[in-house]
């Protein structure tokens, strides 16, 4: 055989093997493909394992082969559109944007706006749950999935009086759903939920076959813009010309459902985690309850210490009060001789050094006739004499009777009461004596040029500090009328200003008893006082804290 026989046999069998790829089209079909060189496609992003896109952002898919075979075939570029969803697919392809969609199933609605080849893929339909439904009549009233516009969707609205229809976005977000118990079941086809199982490895979940019919499976075809029937033509033959390996081999590259071993399950996860957090909650129990003893031990350790040093107090506080009784009454009657001598005497015709020395003697004997009133009011358990009242009024009474002693030493008294107080049961004349004891020790602490501020109103208690002093009395964020005297002057230097006989004044002008005698009369009302420092803008000074029960509460 010549060289050149040799080259034309080898070109024939050049172009019999090409055109046998080349569906048979005819001359207006060759034409059509000629003045359209591109079609516009598009793909959904999140329909595995027919067409999506993966991390990278390459698509592939069934569908996305399938049409790679068909560009093989006929000298045609499909050009791709990039949309978000199945729904906006669908919505730019009715608007023109898209002329052809590669995997779609065929329906009485879409051949409004679509033509379709006949379907490459038929996969049959699935109900998905943890359950084991045998078909739809089993889901009526229950809360069943469906990917929105998906041919499912139509296929469960049917029954839209009777199911509770769950639309979502994806397969894989529906079989999520599923898996934890959100919804009863899914519908979708074999091919996505073997998909999303194998890739989640979720094994909780029953397929279980829809009932074989046309409707109730996946017809997969491509579907064309209604005014091109010549491209439905195309693109079938184009279809018709596939082989059948071909499609038999991306079919079983796409669908299949993996075996999945027992540790990668759901449930062996779901048992190792609920081992592991019974595991921690008793060692966590273990620890709460070893700690919970320690802090009850030093509680009752401190309650202990704390009934001690109050038994302790309370048996001072006894013998200081027999011993000032004692004494008072010992006292007093000397004292009574010693005043009638020197009124007495006062009435004889002295001079002026025996009237002097007179006048001091008398002056000596009200000074300890005082502390004997003081010891005896310290000494003995009194009744109050209790009527309904305003502490206002106490407080105003008071403040006009050492009104004269403030101007004296140019203490400026400021007055901050609020008018909503609620009325108190009290004894008006001991809180009158406990306040007036309160000014006096102000302005002599103050000395000259100061100032006394009183405040009143009604408050909760926020203040642990005060809950832990009261001992008792109060609780947290309950309601009290609250009085506070602010002093400004040198603050204090020491805690233990309620004792009995403790003063800072100088030998002869102080008792010591006035502030506990005032506690003394503020308990018996089931109040409580306090003294520090002030904390606030003045740099030095004293802050004075009154609370009292609101009557009821």
């Amino acid at each position: 055989m010549s060289y050149v026989k040799k080259i034309i046999l080898f070109w024939l069998f050049t172009i019999n093997s090409s055109f046998a790829q080349i569906p048979d089209l005819n001359e207006d079909e060759r034409v059509w493909i000629s003045e359209h060189p591109v079609i516009r496609i598009a793909f959904d992003k999140q329909s595995p394992p027919f067409e999506w896109q993966d991390k990278s952002g390459k698509y592939q898919g069934i569908s996305i082969e399938i049409i790679e075979l068909i560009e093989k075939q006929l000298d045609i570029k499909f050009q791709q559109i990039e949309i978000k969803n199945w729904s906006e697919l669908l919505k730019e392809f009715k608007a023109g944007k898209i002329d052809v969609i590669p995997a779609i199933a065929e329906n009485i609605e879409r051949q409004n706006f679509l033509l379709f080849t006949k379907a490459y893929s038929s996969i049959q339909g699935v109900i998905i749950s943890d359950k084991q439904y045998n078909n739809v009549n089993e889901l009526m009233g229950k809360k069943v999935g469906v990917v929105s516009d998906y041919i499912w969707d139509e296929l469960v609205s049917q029954y839209d009086d009777q199911i509770h229809i769950i639309r979502v976005e994806t397969t894989q977000a529906g079989i999520e759903l599923a898996a934890v118990g959100a919804i009863d079941a899914m519908v979708s086809d074999l091919a996505s939920v073997s998909y999303h199982i194998s890739a989640m490895g979720i094994s909780n979940l029953h397929v279980v076959p829809v009932k074989d019919s046309q409707k109730q499976r996946k017809e997969l075809a491509i579907g064309i813009r209604k005014d091109w029937p010549k491209l439905q033509a195309i693109l079938q033959k184009a279809l018709n010309n596939l082989k059948q390996q071909d499609k038999d081999r991306i079919h079983n590259k796409w669908i299949k459902l993996h075996s999945i071993s027992f540790w990668q399950s759901r449930q062996f996860w779901l048992m190792t985690l609920l081992v592991s957090t019974v595991i921690m909650l008793i060692v966590i129990l273990i620890l709460i309850w070893n700690r919970s003893l320690k802090l009850q031990v030093a509680r009752r350790t401190e309650q202990l210490k704390k009934a001690q040093r109050q038994l302790i107090h309370a048996e001072k506080m006894e013998s200081i009060g027999r011993l000032s009784a004692g004494v008072a009454h010992e006292v007093k009657n000397p004292l009574a001789i010693l005043q009638m001598s020197i009124d007495y005497l006062k009435g004889e015709d002295n001079d002026e050094t025996i009237v002097t020395i007179l006048d001091d003697m008398d002056d000596a004997i009200v000074r300890a006739d005082t502390v004997i009133k003081g010891l005896l009011d310290f000494s003995r358990e009194k009744e109050l004499q209790v009527i309904k009242g305003n502490i206002n009024e106490v407080i105003k009474k008071s403040l006009k009777l050492i009104e004269h002693e403030a101007k004296q030493h140019k203490v400026k008294l400021s007055i901050n009461l609020s008018s909503d107080l609620p009325e108190l049961n009290m004894d008006k004349n001991r809180l009158q004596q406990v306040f007036i004891n309160l000014f006096m020790n102000a302005i002599q602490a103050i000395g000259n040029s100061g100032e006394i501020s009183v405040q009143s109103k009604v408050c909760e208690i926020t203040e642990p500090w005060v809950i832990e002093k009261s001992e008792g009395l109060f609780s947290l964020h309950q309601k009290v009328i609250d009085i506070k005297i602010l002093v400004t002057g040198c603050g204090l230097d020491k805690n233990n200003v309620f004792e009995p006989f403790f003063t800072t004044k100088p030998v002869g002008e102080g008792t010591g008893l006035g502030l506990s005698v005032s506690k003394t009369i503020i308990g018996l009302h089931r109040g409580m006082i306090t003294m520090k420092n002030r904390t606030d803008d003045v740099q030095q000074g004293v802050e004075v804290k009154l609370l009292f029960s609101i009557n009821g509460e």
